[in-house]
C-alpha cells in the first residue's frame, strides 16, 4: 500500500510553465497584460500540488503585484526569467493607484507566501524579481514625504518551515526586499539584492532617496542560514529583528547603511 501511494504521488507531480500552462504573456507591459499576468500568477500558484515544479521561463513577464500563495507543500518555484512589477512609464501613476490593498488600507506586498513547508525558491541560472522601485520612491527629496512607508515589499514569507531561497536577483524593491516572519529552517544562498537610484557605487544624498530598501529581514524566525549573498541598498543590509534565534550569516558582501541585530519592531 505504501508503494502504491508513493507511485501515485510521483505520477501526480507535474512541471507547470507560467507561459505555456498558465497563459501568461511575455514581453508586454501594456495595461491589460499587466493585470492579466498578475491574475494568472495567483491562479497558477493556487493549483500547485505536492511535488510540482512551477517554472517562470527565461522571458520577462510584467504584472500587477499583491500576489498571495498559501498552503504550498513540497513544491519548487523556479524563476528562470524575470517577474517585473511594472507597466509602461505612462501608466506608472495608474499602476500604483490600482495596486491591491489590504483591509487596513495598506498596499499588499509584491509576492507573499504563507503557511509553506518544504518549498524551494530557485532558478536554473539567476532569476530576477524586479520591483520597479523608482516609481514608488518618487522624486528625490519629495517621494518619502508623499508615500512614507506605504510601499510594497518585494518577497514576504510568513509562518512557514523548511524554506530554501537560492540563485535569485532581487532588484529595485519599492520597500524592504525580503521579509521572513515566523519561519523556521530557512536557508538563503547565492542570491543578490540590488536597490539603487543610479548605477554608481555610492551612498550620497541622491542614492539615499531609495529609502527603506532593506535587504534581508528576519522576524520571529528560528534556525536561519544566509550565506554567499550580496546586498547593495540604502538601508539595513541584514536585519535580525525581535523574536529571531539561531541565525548564521556568513560569506556575504554588503554595502548599505548597517547590519542590524537588535530587538526592533514586530513585522507581520
Amino acid at each position: 500500500q505504501c508503494i502504491v501511494l508513493a507511485l501515485s504521488t510521483l505520477c501526480a507531480a507535474a512541471v507547470f510553465d507560467f507561459e505555456a500552462d498558465g497563459g501568461a504573456e511575455a514581453g508586454d507591459d501594456t495595461w491589460d497584460t499587466v493585470i492579466s499576468n498578475g491574475a494568472k500568477l495567483n491562479s497558477s500558484l493556487s493549483k500547485l500540488r505536492e511535488g510540482d515544479v512551477f517554472v517562470v521561463p527565461t522571458k520577462t513577464f510584467h504584472l500587477m503585484g499583491g500576489i498571495h500563495a498559501r498552503n504550498l507543500h513540497g513544491v519548487t518555484i523556479s524563476i528562470d526569467g524575470t517577474l517585473s512589477f511594472a507597466s509602461t512609464a505612462l501608466n506608472s501613476g495608474r499602476y500604483m493607484k490600482a495596486w491591491p490593498r489590504g483591509s487596513d488600507g495598506g498596499v499588499l506586498d509584491c509576492l507573499t507566501f504563507s503557511n509553506l513547508s518544504r518549498v524551494n525558491f530557485t532558478s536554473a541560472s539567476r532569476g530576477e524579481l524586479d520591483g520597479g522601485g523608482a516609481k514608488w520612491w518618487g522624486l528625490p527629496g519629495i517621494g518619502y514625504l508623499r508615500r512614507q512607508e506605504d510601499r510594497p515589499r518585494l518577497l514576504t514569507v510568513l509562518e512557514s518551515d523548511d524554506i530554501l531561497v537560492e540563485r535569485l536577483h532581487f532588484r529595485q524593491s519599492p520597500y524592504w526586499t525580503f521579509l521572513a516572519s515566523g519561519v523556521t529552517h530557512l536557508e538563503v544562498r547565492y542570491s543578490r539584492v540590488d536597490n539603487r537610484r543610479t548605477h554608481a557605487d555610492r551612498h550620497d544624498l541622491l542614492d539615499l532617496t531609495a529609502f527603506n530598501t532593506d535587504g534581508f529581514d528576519l522576524a520571529h524566525c528560528d534556525t536561519v542560514w544566509i550565506h554567499h549573498c550580496e546586498v547593495w541598498n540604502q538601508d539595513d543590509c541584514f536585519d535580525v529583528k525581535d523574536g529571531t534565534n539561531n541565525v548564521i550569516i556568513e560569506h556575504v558582501n554588503a554595502s548599505g547603511m548597517r547590519l542590524a541585530v537588535a530587538p526592533m519592531c514586530s513585522c507581520h
